[in-house]
This record gives structure tokens, sequence and C-alpha cells, in this order.
């Protein structure tokens, strides 16, 4: 009989345990999808940043240009 309670606490106990972890699990990924977005928009900003500003010296080089054709 001291079996059949032992088993009885053993599994609720277990089922805790697993609930637990399937959250913690489940938050993890969560916050690495979460990390992973973050890093790819950074790098999408970054690259954009980087086009704006070879655009803007295009466009310096260009207006330098004209100036010294005028000159």
């Amino acid at each position: 009989m001291s079996d059949i309670l032992s088993y009885s606490q053993i599994v609720p106990l277990g089922a805790f345990a697993v609930a637990i972890a399937y959250s913690v699990c489940h938050a993890w990924i969560k916050t690495s999808q979460h990390e992973t977005e973050l890093q790819q928009r950074s790098m999408e900003h970054q690259e954009k940043m980087k086009a704006m500003e070879l655009e803007i010296a295009r466009n310096q080089a260009i207006a330098a240009d004209r100036k010294n054709q005028l000159a």
C-alpha cells in the first residue's frame, strides 16, 4: 500500500516538473527568437545607414565636380 501512496505522490510532482521545464524552454525559445529579430533589424538598419552614407558621399562628389566645372 505504501508503494501506491508513493507513486500517487510522485506522478503529480513529475507532471509539475515537466510543466515547469516546458515553460522555461518555451520562454527561452521566445527570448532567443526576439533577440534574433533584434539582431536582424539592427543589421538591416546598419545596411540602410551605410547605403545612405554612400549616397550622400556620391551626391557630394557630383556637386563638387559640377562646382569645379563651373569655376
